[in-house]
């Protein structure tokens, strides 16, 4: 079980990092409480799939979807949720 713990914890990556125009699976949150709290209250919770839709040029907001629903994220924000690829 460990094992696999590691292996995704070793994939993840913070969605602030991303392409956009992909699809990814939120395997975790990390971060200051209330900004973990308040994600997750907005439906990012470990399992949604959520699709980055949008970076502005200099990095802020982050035009995401999550549960049919889009989002804008600070660059702060989108760096405490941890994805990985969707494959196709």
């Amino acid at each position: 079980m460990s094992q696999v713990m590691s292996k995704t914890a070793s994939d993840a990556q913070s969605l602030a990092l991303q392409k956009v125009g992909f699809e990814y699976t939120i395997l975790y949150l990390r971060g200051e409480s209330l900004s973990v709290s308040r994600l997750q209250e907005l439906g990012f919770i470990k399992g949604e799939r959520v699709l980055l839709k949008h970076k502005i040029v200099f990095g802020e907001p982050f035009i995401v979807e999550v549960r049919g629903t889009q989002i804008a994220l600070r660059k702060s924000e989108a760096g405490c949720i941890f994805v990985e690829s969707v494959l196709r």
